[in-house]
């Protein structure tokens, strides 16, 4: 609504904001990996290597940039046709819908 109505956020909101986006990445992805293990399917052999990255991910603190070392392992394994795969089957495994 703040957009709409050329509201704009305060610095401090666009921080937080910031730091609850990068998280949902990370942590949804999560959750996707594991509910993987239910539906028996796995990320390709060659994004093996970056699930562990994701795994062990921490956040971002304020005024931290996005860590570049994400960019690729995040697009990649966005772009695994299993993952793509358990979110279309997210519905089995009640996974939220961020």
């Amino acid at each position: 609504m703040r957009v709409i109505h050329e509201n704009s956020f305060t610095p401090s909101e666009v921080e937080h904001y910031r730091q609850v986006v990068f998280d949902n990445l990370t942590r949804g992805l999560r959750y996707v990996l594991d509910a993987m293990k239910d539906m028996e399917l796995s990320v390709q052999s060659h994004n093996l290597s970056y699930v562990e990255l994701v795994e062990q991910s921490l956040g971002i603190q304020e005024g931290d940039p996005y860590p570049p070392e994400y960019h690729e392992p995040l697009r990649q394994l966005w772009d695994d046709p299993n993952i793509q795969t358990a979110i279309r089957r997210g519905n089995e495994a009640a996974l939220p819908e961020k």
